[in-house]
This record gives C-alpha cells, sequence and structure tokens, in this order.
C-alpha cells in the first residue's frame, strides 16, 4: 500500500507554506487590516429507531455529542492583496453508542476507538487574494462551487464531501467539503458580460484524501445498515478493502484542473465549464481470486467463481479489494433566470460525465461470495442533469401568517447512463443488490417560512426518488436571539423501499439510496454563539 506516512505532513506542509507565502505578501512598512471572528457550537444527536446491529437496545440513546469552533481571519493589506484563514477545531463525546459500535469493530483498521475518527481539527481554508483591474489570483486552500445546485451533486464536483460525521443533511456544505490546495484565476470580460475562471489542483500539495466523497464505511454512526460496527477497510495486519489513493488512473497526486465561463445573456444567467477530476464516489477494485477466504481460514465453497477483474488489470492492495476514485471528465452547462409569467426563478444545469466508474456483478464471481459488485468496474458515460424552480408563495400570510411569503424550491434531478446494458449488473452500490437503471430521477423540495422578524423560521426539507423508491423527510425550526445566538431543532425521517440484512445480503434487489439509511431516523439539535 502506498498511502504512506508522509502524506499528512505534506498536506500540513503545503498549508504552511501557504500560510507564510500570505504572511510573507505583508509589507513590513504598512500594518494590515485584521478581524477575527468565528463561532462556537454543541450538536447533539439521537436515535429514535434501534440499529439492529448492536445487540443492545440503542433506541433513544445520544448518536453525537459534537463541539465545534470555527476562527476565522480576515486580513486586508491593500486594495489588491488580502488574506483569510479559517480553522476548525472538533471535539467529541465518547458516547455509550459510540462505544457499544467501537466493541462491534467500528474503525478497527485504525486500533478501534470511533470517536478519533471524529476529533478532526484542522486548518480548512488558507489563501491568499492578489486582485489588479480585470483579474484575480487566488491562491491556497480554498472551496469552490460550480453549478446551481449544492444538495446533490450534479455539477458541483471540484471538491470532494465527507459525510462520515452528519452524512448529507448538513445544510451547511462548507462544513462537508474537502477544501483543496488550489490556483484560482478569475478574469473579467467586460465586452462579452462574463468572467472566465481557471482552476488548478497540484496533486502533490493536497492530501491524498482529499479527492473524491468520503462515506462511512468504517462501521460508525453513519454506516449503511446493516454495516454498523463493520470496518471494511480491515484491521491491522489483516486489509480487506483498505483506501488506494496511488492505483494508476485513480492517482491522487495527479494534478487536476478546470475552466469556466459565466456570463449573461438577455437576463439569462449561463456558464460552460469543463473539469478534470475523480469519481465523486469510490468504487471496489476487487481481487482477483479467493485469497480473503484462505487467509481468514474460510473454506472455500466448492463450485464457487473467481473471475473479478481489477481495475487496470492491477494487483489490489487488499484481500478483497481496494477502495479507489478513478479520473473523469465532466463537461457542464448552466442556466438560471426569472419568469415574470411565473413570477419565479428557474435554474437548470447538465453535465456529461466521461468514464464514470460502476461496480457490476451479481451472484458470479467473487459477487457470489462477498455480495453483488465484487466482479469489477465498468465505466459508463453519463448525462446528469438538474431542473429548479425557486418561488416565494405570498398565500402563506393569510393562511400561515407568515410575516413575508414562504420561500418554496423544488428540484429534479435525474441521472442517463449511456450505453446501458441491463446485463452488465451495474449496482448502486458495491455490497447492495438494486441495479442502476438506464434512467433514474430524484425529487427534492423545500418550503421555508419566517415568523417574528426573521428570528423563528420553520422548514421542511423532503426528498423521494422516484425511481427506486424511499426517500426522507426532515423538517425542523431554527431560532434566532439577539446577534450571537443561534439554535436548531430537526427530525430527520428515512423511509425506504427495501432494505438489506444479514440474511438476505447475498440476494436482496430491492435497497437503492434510502434503503442504506433504514433504522437511522434522529433527532438533532443544535446551538451556535457567534462572535
Amino acid at each position: 500500500m502506498k498511502r504512506s506516512k508522509r502524506v499528512l505532513p505534506a498536506g500540513a506542509a503545503a498549508n504552511i507554506t501557504v500560510m507564510l507565502a500570505a504572511i510573507a505578501c505583508i509589507p513590513h512598512s504598512q500594518a494590515a487590516d485584521f478581524k477575527l471572528s468565528g463561532d462556537v457550537s454543541e450538536a447533539v444527536s439521537m436515535n429514535l429507531q434501534d440499529p439492529p446491529e448492536t445487540p443492545q437496545n440503542d433506541k433513544h440513546k445520544l448518536s453525537m455529542a459534537r463541539t465545534t469552533l470555527h476562527l476565522n481571519l480576515d486580513a486586508t493589506v491593500s486594495e489588491n492583496i488580502s488574506f483569510v484563514g479559517k480553522v476548525r477545531g472538533v471535539k467529541e463525546v465518547n458516547l455509550g453508542y459510540l462505544k457499544d459500535l467501537s466493541n462491534l469493530g467500528a474503525n478497527s483498521a485504525d486500533g478501534g476507538n470511533l470517536v478519533d475518527q471524529y476529533n478532526k481539527s484542522e486548518l480548512r481554508e488558507a489563501f491568499v487574494d492578489f486582485k489588479r483591474d480585470l483579474f484575480q489570483l487566488r491562491l491556497g486552500k480554498q472551496q469552490v462551487a460550480w453549478g446551481e445546485t449544492d444538495f446533490f451533486q450534479s455539477m458541483d464536483m471540484v471538491h470532494g464531501y465527507d459525510f462520515t460525521w452528519r452524512s448529507f443533511l448538513e445544510p451547511a456544505n462548507e462544513e462537508l467539503r474537502k477544501p483543496l490546495v488550489m490556483a484560482n484565476l478569475t478574469l473579467q470580460v467586460p465586452e462579452a458580460d462574463g468572467k472566465m475562471q481557471l482552476l488548478l489542483r497540484p496533486g502533490k500539495w493536497n492530501r491524498h484524501d482529499s479527492v473524491g466523497n468520503t462515506f462511512d464505511v468504517i462501521g460508525g454512526r453513519w454506516a449503511n445498515q446493516p454495516n454498523k460496527g463493520v470496518d471494511f477497510r480491515g484491521a491491522p495486519g489483516l486489509p480487506i478493502a483498505p483506501y488506494n489513493y496511488r492505483q494508476s488512473g485513480a492517482d491522487a497526486e495527479d494534478d487536476t484542473w478546470g475552466i469556466r465561463w459565466s456570463g449573461s445573456l438577455k437576463e439569462i444567467n449561463y456558464s460552460l465549464s469543463y473539469l478534470k477530476t475523480f469519481n465523486s464516489n469510490p468504487v471496489i477494485s476487487p481481487a482477483a481470486n479467493l485469497n480473503f477466504l484462505t487467509a481468514v481460514g474460510a473454506p472455500v465453497p466448492l463450485g464457487t467463481p473467481s473471475g473479478s477483474v481489477p481495475f487496470n488489470g492491477t494487483t489490489p492492495i487488499g484481500l478483497a479489494g481496494e477502495i479507489i476514485y478513478p479520473k473523469i471528465d465532466l463537461f457542464g452547462v448552466t442556466a438560471s433566470g426569472y419568469s415574470a409569467t411565473a413570477d419565479a426563478v428557474f435554474s437548470a444545469e447538465v453535465s456529461y460525465i466521461r468514464d464514470y466508474a460502476y461496480n457490476y456483478g451479481y451472484a458470479s464471481g467473487l459477487s457470489g461470495v462477498f455480495g453483488p459488485g465484487f466482479d469489477g468496474i465498468k465505466q459508463k458515460n453519463l448525462v446528469k442533469s438538474m431542473v429548479r424552480m425557486d418561488k416565494n408563495l405570498a398565500f402563506t400570510q393569510s393562511v400561515l401568517g407568515t410575516e413575508k411569503p414562504a420561500f418554496f424550491s423544488v428540484q429534479l434531478f435525474n441521472t442517463w447512463i449511456k450505453d446501458y446494458q441491463a446485463s452488465e449488473n451495474l449496482v448502486q452500490l458495491v455490497g447492495f443488490g438494486q441495479a442502476s437503471k438506464q434512467h433514474s430521477s430524484l425529487l427534492t423540495m423545500i418550503l421555508g417560512l419566517s415568523y417574528a422578524n426573521g428570528t423563528v423560521v420553520p422548514e421542511l426539507v423532503a426528498g423521494h426518488d422516484v425511481t427506486y423508491g424511499g426517500g426522507f423527510i426532515v423538517p425542523s425550526v431554527s431560532f434566532q436571539y439577539g446577534k450571537n445566538w443561534r439554535f436548531k431543532i430537526e427530525y430527520d425521517h428515512f423511509y425506504n423501499n427495501g432494505q438489506r440484512t444479514a440474511s438476505n445480503a447475498a440476494t436482496e434487489r430491492d435497497t437503492a439510496l434510502f434503503g442504506y439509511f433504514a433504522h437511522n431516523d434522529q433527532l438533532f439539535a443544535k446551538l451556535t454563539y457567534q462572535f
């Protein structure tokens, strides 16, 4: 395995270099204008259902007690030079529920103490802005959002997301994005009423694990049901399916880049973009044989086929395989504008993704042993699209007594797999049997109300998987007290059209996205003090 210990210091060295470069940019004869801000918050969540993996009844147990400190430094050197630094410190309580999962085997690859995965303090952003006439150059660790939506990733794939501690329910996407050390150049073109943006991510200046989305494969509180307490990476001395960030065709040290033109034409805002990046979701490159079974002393069933195909014909570093993020190409178009007829803002985006990776296989090769998807990886071209309508609903003032029209947003996502063949058995997620369909759609909506001068904000967020069934319903209420205090309480409810269990693990064919969240209903509350 090439994921050596030098990776983290190298990433840290890059961050330190950026900060030192920023300090060096400040002329000694000129005092910079510094501004320090931040917040401290306490977030707790409670299980409203009993996860069946644990022998204890964990219903009504706290699953998270998370203290977070943000510190933000803004320094203005001159009208042409400025610096931003953002630090996040996190400390979680090692709750009884987390200990239950640790005892089952969660985080076994890193020593078996699950809370260590959540206590990650880091330098989130550190960049310098240089501005001159029509261009701006931003150098350092930063975040960039592309596209017209950040609910479910459609075109916003510059960054990967870390879903291990909160999954997709966290509304502050800047908390989930993995910041990247990049060069970010923006050139204004007034004659064309637009601007050109160029991104360059030097692979060797970033942490290896900054690419792609990170899901809970370690058996933690957001592991897909029924995998709580199961660390798929393995254990010390027994690598089952660890991450490999140095695989050929999926090497995190390769440089990636993007270019985006955005502008307006007859009151329509639009953009055209290209991005060289990594698969947003991880896939398993399986072992080509059954060494895993013999390594753990398990008998190989008679007649069990092998024949699984590792990615690019290489040998995975794990006994069952390895987790990788193959490289992809993304071409995107977005548009948005106001319609007076509908009194609403309409937005749309379409992206063509070349060589997006899927796992495949069902009841054949290693898929007949470990579960669907272990036959190998197939790369397909996708067309992903999104259309959205944002509208203010005036009737809520008279019907619900809101102080202003309610905000309503509805989004429809679609994924089209080009050159689709049902016989390929592309799975939605390795280990789960739901076969991918040629076209799949997901519908989401947001309804936001406002009372007491915006200090009380009830909100309803919901989504439904039109193709595979299942969805989520998340009602919440946010409160604001003065300039500093914020409080939010929400209920996270999931429903599904099928779920995997220990008894049907190798044969079920119904579990899709929201089946992964079975038995995960939560009550969530967060108190924040801003300064």
